[in-house]
């Protein structure tokens, strides 16, 4: 019994340290948040021509093309 404590006391005090560190680092950011990392609005993955598979998509179902077909 003593032991499962223990490790649950453990997890704990991981967890918010964790959870500290992240906010510390928000904080003291610029802007204070998270880096971007949905594909659609990254400027990096624009630049190098990565696109969102949605926005592949919805092209080609306004281009007329059935939605099982390749959009190239």
């Amino acid at each position: 019994m003593r032991e499962l404590f223990l490790v649950i006391a453990a997890a704990i005090v991981l967890m918010g340290m964790v959870f500290g560190g992240l906010s510390i680092s928000i904080l003291l950011k610029k802007n204070g948040r998270f880096p971007v990392t949905s594909i659609g609005r990254n400027r990096e993955m624009r630049k190098r021509g990565i696109t969102c598979v949605k926005h592949d998509e919805i092209l080609c179902e306004g281009k007329g093309k059935s939605s099982g077909s390749c959009c190239s």
